[in-house]
């Protein structure tokens, strides 16, 4: 009889992140119990997460638990989790969009949904969030396209293209767009932006910070007196965002903007929240994107960009950019919870591995 438990899943990339995902099924349903889990088979605390199946980075030390919707009008549940990689601590406040790539596959290939000719529609409701999510996944003769001549910056190769629209994405974690009520404040002689749009965000000008905005995520990691004054602000907007103590908290998360180098929008510098991200994330695009269509924030200071219905808006990063497709109501005050209608982006995804994951059975002693 082996010492070690066995848990079906499946390692996927999704966008640009990378995880596990589990049918909520096979996992504990006590919290302490599943907290335990998800930390063995991620290998965490450890730096290196040696012992599991963690990257060792924000953005490969993440889980999704996927159940069946009992939700009117709503497919699937997505209950995301992201793995601290050096504390044994598991946050369920975000939503990872990337990863959200991978949960409509996940969903046709393990029964959840069945394959419709062309492509599949799957409506996802975020638990952490709350937000409601349209995938479009490819599926010529009813079957999953992984590849594709689609190409996402930040990832090798190409794949099929799966589109994500973002709905109810306002107000997640506060219940406001403008969660301080304005669409900037001073916090420690900095103007800040707060924005609660598909990810909370406190958003700042790159060159208030001394930086250009430009810099590699490699070389803004290294600046602890830069990462140590963005906690510090962070810290502080937090509060005022109604977000209570944040410090040790992944939201909100910190942008630093700038004008756009190669054609783009705006030029972002997107932190989670204590290292600087390789690309960026999704749903931080949605928030950042959204900004830009805000009178009087730090985005549309910075983009000045004519607001229409449909917009398109794309956020440059350290590995290229990203598109992001923001529909709006023109009939509504740009400071009011449903001004912003919906954000769509395109993301790939790829099955890695398919298996069981082993876990020791005597999870207390680990």
């Amino acid at each position: 009889m082996s010492d070690q438990i066995s848990i079906p899943a499946v390692y996927m990339r999704g966008g640009t992140s990378k995880g596990l995902l589990f049918n909520k099924h096979y996992l504990p349903k006590d919290q302490s119990e599943l907290d335990k889990y998800l930390l063995a088979a991620m290998g965490s605390p450890d730096l290196r997460q040696i012992n599991g199946m963690g990257g060792a980075t924000s953005v490969t030390s993440k889980v999704c638990i996927i159940s069946k919707s009992t939700q009117k009008n709503v497919d699937i549940d997505y209950l995301f989790a992201q793995v601290i990689i050096d504390k044994a601590k598991v946050d369920y406040g975000p939503t990872c969009g990337n990863m959200l790539s991978a949960v409509g596959p996940f969903s046709i290939e393990n029964g959840f949904i069945d394959a419709e000719e062309g492509e599949t529609k799957i409506i996802i409701r975020s638990v952490n969030t709350g937000s409601i999510i349209e995938a479009v996944v490819p599926t010529p003769n009813k079957k999953i396209k992984y590849m594709g001549d689609f190409k996402i910056d930040g990832v090798p190769g190409k794949g099929a293209p799966i589109l994500l629209k973002f709905k109810n994405l306002v107000g997640g974690a506060t219940g406001k767009m403008l969660p301080t009520g304005k669409p900037n404040i001073t916090v420690k002689g900095i103007e800040v932006t707060c924005l609660d749009i598909s990810m909370p965000i406190v958003m700042a000008k790159a060159a208030d910070f001394g930086i250009s905005g430009n810099e590699t995520s490699n070389e803004l990691n290294k600046n602890l007196e830069l990462l140590n004054k963005i906690e510090e602000i962070r810290v502080i907007a937090g509060a005022q965002m109604g977000l209570g103590d944040v410090s040790g908290k992944v939201i909100p998360k910190f942008a630093l903007l700038s004008k756009p180098l190669n054609g783009g929008t705006i030029t972002s510098r997107y932190f989670t929240p204590n290292t600087c991200h390789e690309t960026h994330a999704a749903t931080g695009t949605n928030c950042i994107a959204s900004a830009c269509l805000i009178s009087n924030t730090i985005a549309s200071q910075i983009s000045q960009i004519e607001v229409k219905q449909e917009n398109k808006v794309t956020v440059e990063h350290p590995l290229g950019s990203i598109d992001c497709f923001v529909e709006t109501s023109l009939s509504t005050a740009d400071n009011k919870n449903d001004f912003i209608i919906s954000c769509g982006i395109y993301r790939t995804s790829r099955k890695i591995m398919d298996g069981k994951i082993y876990i020791p059975q005597n999870i207390n002693d680990h």
